[in-house]
């Protein structure tokens, strides 16, 4: 598997992950275009969430002629690779924590940031004919254990100063809802929802077309300069000109793309498995909802949720180098989590999962993304830690305004640079280091 840390370039003509999304969903995505421009007022660098995103506001708000490279094929990293949980929020920073650093006024501008990432995921719901398959019944943040209940009822204390309709649910309350012995209580979000990322990514990616943006596949950027005050791309598909770039591969990006951003990312794998369809007595006998998601405390997380055809989508931490993303001991640990989470399933799980994937996401070093210029006429937005789903249709719209002079909110997130590890030589042996921490925690 492509492995940014390693890797000069993530492609071209590498095929999708074979996922549960990819092998079940008719997109209807726009024809790419078979020629690269020679110029463009923006070219896009990465044809996901956030890169389509900030197209589409560039070329139908700011009327830019705007050209989008991807390495492979429209979405071919995270933006379909995904859980497809819609949550309100980003990052690892809940609101205690951003109460604690930014004080009560800045973090209920932060809530309202996150509710306009709602709104115009809605938009892209309209836009789609399926309406993203669309699951509504909110998501249950769940204490894994006794031990985690004290610090879950906290975070509620200070979530529901913010989001005043979300729940407590105690232990009770919990076990009617998920028949597991690792449901001790938890929090309900009730407007969040699960959704189909391969049709979300279709949805933008043919509003950009509509608007005027090129879209050009099999394009992976394999040197840049500049010339004459232009930055000067070169890709699988030629070379491409323009006074403004966007850097929107997220935990895609390769290493040494461009000095300014290196080191300033932890790619890390998260990977899904999706079993058989549910029997009836399966699905009563673990009693979750087939409309809620459901993720857990634990530091290195498991989260999990039953799709509209009775499968059990169940995911979490996944290899820590590309070359060992598909070996099997690592489905086989998913297969264990969740026997963990449901011994009623134990026949289920005895089973080879039906899909496995893995995914790169991008872990910023203080735990929130940034969107932010690094360089003259390099614009970036990264460091979603695995939670872009939602926060990555507005991310994608602050890109465009700031590539185009306007001042953006004065929250966090738009205010200072992503910061560079230290020693980012060895970030992957950090990496290890804390998973290894983290399971020892958790025994």
């Amino acid at each position: 598997m492509y492995d940014p840390l390693v890797d000069h370039c993530p492609g071209p003509a590498q095929p999708h992950a074979r996922s549960y999304w990819q092998a079940t969903t008719q997109s209807n995505l726009p024809t790419p275009s078979a020629i690269l421009p020679e110029h463009a007022d923006c070219v896009v660098i990465g044809a996901g969430y956030t890169g389509l995103n900030t197209a589409l506001e560039l070329a139908q708000r700011f009327k830019q002629q705007v050209v989008v490279v991807e390495a492979n094929q429209i979405g071919w990293g995270c933006s379909t690779r995904n859980a497809g949980f819609a949550m309100p929020g980003t990052g690892r920073r809940g609101y205690a924590e951003w109460q604690k650093h930014v004080g009560e006024e800045v973090t209920r501008a932060i809530q309202a940031e996150y509710q306009r990432a709602f709104e115009r995921l809605e938009q892209h719901l309209q836009h789609c004919p399926q309406q993203l398959q669309v699951q509504r019944g909110g998501y249950l943040k769940i204490a894994h254990q006794p031990g985690a209940v004290a610090a879950l009822r906290s975070t509620y204390q200070t979530l529901k100063r913010y989001q005043p309709d979300t729940r407590w649910l105690d232990a009770e309350a919990t076990q009617a809802r998920i028949h597991s012995p690792q449901a001790h209580a938890a929090i309900h979000y009730p407007q969040s929802f699960g959704l189909n990322p391969v049709l979300l990514t279709a949805s933008i990616a043919r509003q950009a077309s509509k608007a005027g943006v090129t879209l050009v596949e099999n394009a992976p950027v394999k040197n840049w300069d500049q010339v004459g005050g232009l930055h000067r791309l070169h890709t699988g598909k030629g070379r491409i000109c323009a006074p403004k770039i966007v850097i929107a591969s997220n935990g895609y990006t390769p290493n040494h793309l461009h000095p300014s951003i290196h080191g300033r990312s932890l790619p890390v794998l998260s990977s899904v498995i999706v079993t058989r369809p549910l029997t009836a007595d399966e699905r009563q006998a673990i009693g979750i909802s087939s409309t809620e998601l459901v993720m857990d405390t634990r530091t290195l997380k498991y989260y999990y949720r039953l799709l509209p055809d009775g499968r059990l989508l169940f995911g979490g931490r996944g290899a820590i180098h590309g070359k060992d993303a598909q070996h099997p001991r690592y489905a086989n640990h998913l297969l264990q989590a969740l026997r963990g989470s449901f011994p009623a399933l134990r026949r289920l799980t005895s089973e080879p999962a039906e899909y496995y994937w893995s995914g790169w996401v991008s872990v910023a070093l203080d735990d929130y993304p940034r969107i932010y210029s690094p360089a003259e006429g390099v614009y970036t937005s990264m460091g979603y830690c695995g939670a872009g789903v939602t926060f990555t249709q507005i991310a994608g719209q602050r890109l465009a305004e700031l590539a185009m002079g306007e001042e953006l909110p004065p929250l966090p997130f738009y205010q200072s640079p992503l910061p560079r590890f230290p020693l980012p030589h060895f970030r992957r042996l950090g990496q290890w280091a804390f998973y290894q921490l983290a399971r020892w925690r958790s025994l």
